[in-house]
């Protein structure tokens, strides 16, 4: 290592403290940062699985202002905790019986 780091290559007993941190069973990873998230229980996530099944079109901020949470908390548990996720509103416009049957035959002429 010197004759490739020279004069910046650590000293021996930098190296040996180094690899003396790293065989201990200690994580080399950084504590979390901030405050625990508290607002994250069954409770609330039973609130705003109400909220949500009542009215489908609620928005974050009209649950977080209800619940007294923040709107990043309430995403959170709608997504992590309660697995639902946003469905776009772009091309679900309802069909005729006319337009399915033109879609489907232009889907078969297309794989034929």
């Amino acid at each position: 290592m010197v004759s490739v780091l020279q004069e910046s290559a650590p000293s021996y007993t930098m190296v040996k403290n180094g690899v003396a941190y790293f065989n201990k069973d200690e994580s080399c990873e950084d504590d979390p940062l901030g405050r625990p998230v508290t607002v994250v229980t069954e409770e609330n996530v039973r609130k705003i699985e109400k909220l949500v099944l009542a009215d489908r079109r609620i928005k974050l901020w009209q649950i977080a202002e209800e619940l007294q949470i923040s709107k990043e908390r309430v995403g959170e548990i709608i997504h992590e905790h309660m697995n639902m996720r946003k469905i776009s509103a772009l091309g679900t416009k309802m069909l005729t019986p006319f337009d399915k049957q033109r879609r489907l035959q232009t889907s078969k002429d297309f794989w034929s």
